[in-house]
C-alpha cells in the first residue's frame, strides 16, 4: 500500500498484524491516515526453536505489504523467541530499509550500569551452556543409565534426571549468544542486529529509559509512544507475590509430554516463575537425592554443581525478560493505548508504578499521568510472556485494564512451544480474565481449539457466549499466516 505524501493529516487507525510463527512475537503495527498507510513499525521477530522455514513466508509477506521499508523496529528483548528470526532470515532481512530502532536502555554500550548487568548475564549464560552440555553428553553416553541401573527406583530416578537435562536446554535454548569471552559484557542486540543486516549505515538507533516520550513525528502524527520500563534502578525490583496463582495442572498437546516428575509435590519460589519446579536445583533433604547420594560420593561426579544449573536458568531468564522494553502507544485525541509490553516480568510491571509520571497533553494542556492512566485506557493489550501468570501483573495490570473496547492478542502456539512451558502457558486465571474483560476478543497465533480446553479448568468459568465471540472473531484468520487487528481512533 503506496504510503502518504502528506505530513499534516493525523493517524485515524493502527492496523496491527501478528505473524503466526509460532510461540514468539512477530507484529506489524501500519499507521494509517484514512486508507493510506503513512508509518510501518515493527515489533521483535521470533520464534521458539523457530527455523527460517518458519519465518520466510512471514517475513515475505512483510516486504510486501511494506514494500521493504520499516520506518521504526522495536526489539524488546534479547531471548530467541523474540528476535532468532532476524538471524535466521538476515539474507531477506538485507533487502528491507529500517530507518530506526529502539532498545531498551540495558542494550547501551555507553551505559556503565548497563554493561554490568551483561557482564552479569553473560556470566551466567556461559555458565548454563557449559552445564547444558555437559549434562547432554553424560545422557548421550549412557552415563545416566549405567549409574541408575541397579539401584532401587533407578528407572524413576532417571526419568527424572533426564526431564531436568530436557528442561534445562529448553530454557539454554531461549538464548541468542551461547558462548562470550569470560567476564566481558554480552554483545547487544545493536551488535547482533548489525551482524544480521538489519541496521545499516544510516538507521538511527535509540535507547529508551522508563519516562520517555517519543512523538511529533510526521508520518505518525496523532500518535504517542510512552517507555514504561525496564526500570532504571534494579533495587526498584521487588518481586511482589500478589499475582495470578500458577496452573494447578499442566496443560497438553496432542502429541502428549510425559514426565516421571510431572506431580507438583511442594509451592516454592518456583511457583511464582514463569517454568516448572523441576528446573530448580534438587532439595538436598529431598528423598529422591537422599537415595541417589546414599553416603556415596563417587556417584556425584559434578553433578552437584550441574544440577544447580536449573536455578542460573531462572534467574537468567529472569534477568533477560526483565530488561523488556515496555511501550505504550497511544492516540492523542482519544487517548486509547495499544499496550506492548515484551515478555516483562511481575517486577517490570511493579517498576512502572514507583513515582514514574508522563506528560500527556489532554485537550490542548499537558497533565503528568502515571502507569494506571495507560492501563485504564488500554484497548490492545499484546499480552505478556505467551500468557504465563508470572507475564501479566494483576491488581497493578489486568485489574487496571478497564476499557469497554479492549482486545488482547497472544503469542502462544503449541505446535511451537518447549514442553517445559505447558506447566505454566496458558494460565487458566489470566485466560479467563481476557476472555471475559474482552467479550471474547481474544486472537491466538496458535490453534484455539488447542489452546481454548486449556483454559478452560475447574478454576474459571467463561461464559457461553464470550467463548462463542472468540471462536468467531478468530474465525476469519483460519488456515492464514497471521492474525489482523484495526483499532480506530
Amino acid at each position: 500500500m503506496a504510503k502518504s505524501t502528506t505530513n499534516t493529516a493525523k493517524v485515524s487507525s493502527i492496523s496491527v498484524r501478528m505473524y503466526r510463527a509460532g510461540t514468539g512475537d512477530f507484529f506489524l503495527l501500519q499507521f494509517k491516515k484514512g486508507r493510506t498507510v503513512s508509518f510501518n513499525m515493527m515489533i521483535d521477530c521470533g520464534c521458539i526453536n523457530g527455523g527460517k522455514d518458519d519465518f520466510e513466508p512471514l517475513v515475505k509477506d512483510l516486504k510486501k505489504i511494506t514494500g521493504g521499508t520499516i520506518d521504526l523496529l522495536v526489539v524488546s528483548h534479547e531471548h530467541a523467541d523474540h528476535m532468532n528470526g532476524f538471524e535466521k532470515c538476515k539474507d531477506l532481512f538485507d533487502k528491507f530499509k529500517f530507518k530506526k530502532v529502539w532498545f531498551a536502555w540495558t542494550e547501551d554500550k555507553e551505559n556503565r550500569f548497563a554493561n554490568s548487568i551483561r557482564a552479569n548475564n553473560s556470566k551466567m549464560a556461559m555458565a548454563l551452556n557449559t552445564a547444558t552440555q555437559k549434562l547432554g553428553a553424560y545422557l548421550d553416553t549412557g552415563h545416566f543409565d549405567k549409574q541408575f541401573k541397579n539401584e532401587l527406583k533407578g528407572e524413576f530416578m532417571l526419568d527424572g534426571k533426564k526431564h531436568f537435562i530436557q528442561s534445562l536446554a529448553g530454557l539454554n535454548a531461549l538464548n541468542v549468544v551461547k558462548t562470550n569471552i569470560p567476564g566481558s559484557p554480552m554483545p547487544t542486540m545493536e551488535d547482533l542486529l548489525i551482524e544480521y543486516n538489519i541496521i545499516k549505515p544510516g538507521t538511527v538507533v535509540e535507547f529508551l529509559e522508563p519516562g520517555d516520550v517519543r512523538g511529533d513525528i510526521a508520518d505518525a502524527k496523532g500518535i504517542k509512544f510512552f517507555a514504561l520500563g525496564p526500570p532504571k534502578e534494579m533495587k526498584h525490583l521487588s518481586n511482589e507475590a500478589d499475582n495470578y496463582t500458577k496452573r494447578e495442572k499442566k496443560s497438553t498437546t496432542e502429541f502428549a509430554f510425559l514426565s516421571a516428575l510431572a506431580e507438583d509435590s511442594m509451592e516454592s519460589e518456583a511457583s511464582r516463575l514463569p517454568f516448572e519446579n523441576e528446573y530448580e536445583s534438587i532439595d538436598k533433604n529431598d528423598p529422591i537425592q537422599q537415595l541417589y547420594n546414599n553416603g556415596n560420593d563417587w556417584r556425584k561426579i559434578d553433578s552437584d554443581w550441574l544440577l544447580g544449573a536449573g536455578n542460573i536458568a531462572l534467574k537468567l531468564e529472569k534477568n533477560i525478560n526483565n530488561t523488556s522494553l515496555a511501550l505504550a502507544i497511544q492516540f492523542e485525541e482519544s487517548e486509547k493505548v495499544l499496550l506492548f509490553p515484551g515478555d516483562s516480568e511481575l517486577d517490570n510491571w511493579e517498576s512502572w508504578h514507583k513515582g514514574l509520571e508522563w506528560p500527556v497533553i489532554i485537550n490542548g494542556k499537558t497533565e503528568n499521568k502515571n502507569a494506571e492512566y495507560f492501563l485504564n485506557k488500554t484497548v490492545l493489550y499484546k499480552v505478556g510472556h505467551h500468557l504465563s501468570q508470572n507475564g501479566t501483573a494483576k491488581a497493578k495490570g489486568l485489574e487496571m485494564m478497564k476499557s469497554a473496547d479492549f482486545a488482547a492478542m497472544v503469542s502462544l502456539d503449541f505446535n511451537k512451544i518447549q514442553s517445559g512451558w505447558l506447566n505454566t502457558m496458558p494460565n487458566d486465571l489470566i485466560g479467563a480474565e481476557l476472555i471475559r474483560k474482552t467479550k471474547g476478543n481474544v486472537f491466538f497465533v496458535g490453534d484455539r481449539n488447542k489452546i481454548l480446553p486449556n483454559i478452560k479448568t475447574n478454576r474459571v468459568t467463561i461464559r457461553h457466549a464470550d467463548e462463542k465471540a472468540l471462536h468467531q472473531a478468530n474465525a476469519p484468520f483460519d488456515g492464514k499466516p497471521f492474525i489482523d487487528f484495526e483499532v480506530k481512533e
